[in-house]
């Protein structure tokens, strides 16, 4: 009984998890975005080792619903861990300003985003070089960037939904159920 309620809680609580991606260039527009995150049914989670040279960018459309939660984060894997160092921001189709963008995640070189979709839509993580000078939340800080990060470093992205009530009734119900079946069968 045992191995059946772990069985049972396992299967509802499947990810698709952690296919490797990579990038083709060029990907440093929205225009030229890779789709290699696109499509995916939440939850999901990815991991890419990806590149930056001088004056590169990478751009990755991603599709989210109303209510999911978007967490990126990228690890500078050159340079004992401090290089490349990016800056990462997340851009709705159409406007020039960004949604949520970090340089630095915590005290590294790295950065991260964390943000709940407010509307279903298609969006597009940007990652380029830290440079100075020119606003990090400016499409244009990363179409046409201009820095002199090079190196690999580790993308991961995942995104979760929130739970739907329906679906969280339907798990008590499940959860109630065993209890009870493992109860009656004590007796």
């Amino acid at each position: 009984m045992k191995r059946l309620a772990i069985v049972a809680l396992s299967a509802l609580m499947s990810v698709n998890a952690f296919a490797l991606f990579s990038e083709t260039e060029p990907n440093d527009t929205r225009a030229t975005a890779d789709n290699v995150l696109y499509g995916n049914v939440a939850p999901w989670s990815d991991v890419g080792v990806l590149s930056l040279s001088a004056n590169d960018s990478d751009f990755f459309k991603i599709r989210l619903n109303a209510g999911d939660w978007l967490t990126a984060i990228t690890f500078p894997t050159a340079t004992n861990y401090i290089a490349p160092d990016t800056v990462m921001a997340l851009f709705d189709g159409s406007s020039a300003t960004a949604i949520v963008f970090n340089d630095d995640a915590g005290t590294g070189f790295g950065s991260a985003i964390r943000w709940q979709a407010d509307a279903t839509g298609d969006y597009y993580i940007a990652v380029t070089g830290w440079r100075s000078g020119g606003s990090q939340s400016n499409i244009s800080y990363y179409e046409g960037a201009t820095h002199s990060e090079s190196g690999s470093y580790i993308l991961t992205v995942s995104v979760v939904p929130v739970p739907e009530p329906a679906s969280m009734l339907a798990l008590g119900a499940g959860l109630a159920g065993l209890v009870g079946l493992r109860r009656r069968n004590r007796k």
